[in-house]
């Protein structure tokens, strides 16, 4: 099992609360560590973003629980009413999301022995925000994260896994004739999850970069650029799923119509579409080299010799067209070149640019 800086940096923050608590001689600790643990942030943008809407919590829950404790005391019934009041009030203020820690604090407070409750309500408050302010100045000053290294490597795996999905889903289309298509659904949920964690690294690398002492113009480029890269897999992958889905459509149209053999016409134009796998590998590996690695390649032309060689079978094809098989069959094909022609064309558009820009 591997522990992460996370895991690692809250078990730090939980102990040096502890400690504090001890050497201040404040209790109880416990609650201090519950403070750290709840309030450890996984980024440093996210501990920025969130200290002053923690410190707001922190103080109307404790205040709420000092003034309800010193005027009502903190009999259960009052604890509920208090409990709904902070509910309202964190809903007003747009703190949702602290509403849990909040009640607890204040609680924490009000359970306070009543005899000596003003000093033991403070000492409890005291526990609460060395917790709090533990987790942040930890989280600010050990391991930051940095999202770059690994949205590298998963944008190039993301990449891989798209350009490999969409390549498959050609040649399976090329290749069927009266076999069941290869359809692997792990493969599709391992390349959409792909693009899923991608996403993720790229909001998370973006929030960091608005940090002051972290922002220049060369990460916010290149973190655009791993933006359209990320879209152009999410959009690859979906144009796969797209031509797989008319295997099975055709496979049984072919089998309706007793597996007719596929002429040599038609074959053409199933060879130049299976053709086209070479130019988007190349294209993308030319873009990973560029995105990833952060070298200057060649840029790629936008030709249109290659649709026009397709267009010329097609058109050899048509002649021979009778009856809605045939139509079905040409609209497929339209489908299949159409998706292979935006793969290649945005590949290439989108090296010229890379290019460009980090150039």
């Amino acid at each position: 099992m591997k522990i992460g800086a996370r895991v690692v940096k809250t078990g730090i923050a939980v102990s040096l609360t502890m400690y504090l608590c001890k050497l201040m001689s404040l209790e109880p600790a416990f609650f201090g560590a519950v403070s750290a643990v709840v309030n450890m942030q996984p980024s440093i943008f996210l501990t920025f973003k969130t200290a002053k809407d923690q410190i707001l919590i922190h103080l109307i829950g404790v205040g709420t629980g000092l003034l309800f404790g010193l005027l009502a005391g903190g009999t259960p019934f009052v604890m509920g009413i208090v409990s709904v009041l902070l509910i309202l009030v964190y809903i007003k203020l747009g703190l949702k999301n602290g509403i849990s820690m909040g009640i607890v604090a204040a609680v924490f407070v009000m359970g306070s022995n009543q005899e000596f409750f003003l000093s033991h309500a403070m000492n409890r408050t005291g526990v609460i925000f060395i917790g709090l302010f533990s987790a942040m100045l930890v989280n600010l000053l050990l391991w930051p994260p940095r999202y770059n290294r690994q949205l590298k490597e998963n944008l190039q795996q993301a990449n891989q896994g798209a350009v490999a999905y969409f390549c498959q889903a050609v040649v399976e289309y090329v290749k069927l004739e009266n076999d069941e298509p290869s359809l692997d659904p792990a493969e599709k949920d391992r390349v959409h999850g792909l693009n899923r964690e991608v996403r993720t690294l790229i909001n998370l690398s973006v929030r960091e970069s608005d940090i002051p002492m972290a922002a220049n113009l060369k990460q916010s480029q290149w973190l655009n650029l791993a933006g359209r890269l990320a879209s152009y897999n999410e959009a690859l992958t979906e144009k796969a799923d797209r031509i797989y889905d008319l295997l099975p459509a055709r496979l049984t149209r072919r089998h309706a119509a007793g597996d007719p053999p596929i002429s040599e016409e038609f074959r053409a134009i199933l060879a130049i579409l299976g053709s086209s796998a070479e130019t988007i590998n190349r294209v993308n590996g030319k873009l990973r080299s560029v995105v990833i690695e952060g070298r200057g390649v060649e840029s790629e032309v936008i030709s249109e010799e290659y649709w026009e060689r397709l267009t010329v079978a097609i058109e050899q094809w048509q002649i021979k067209l009778t009856g809605s098989y045939y139509v079905h069959a040409l609209i497929e094909a339209a489908v299949t070149a159409n998706e292979i022609k935006w793969a290649a064309r945005e590949g290439k558009l989108l090296l010229q640019e890379a290019n460009k820009e980090l150039g």
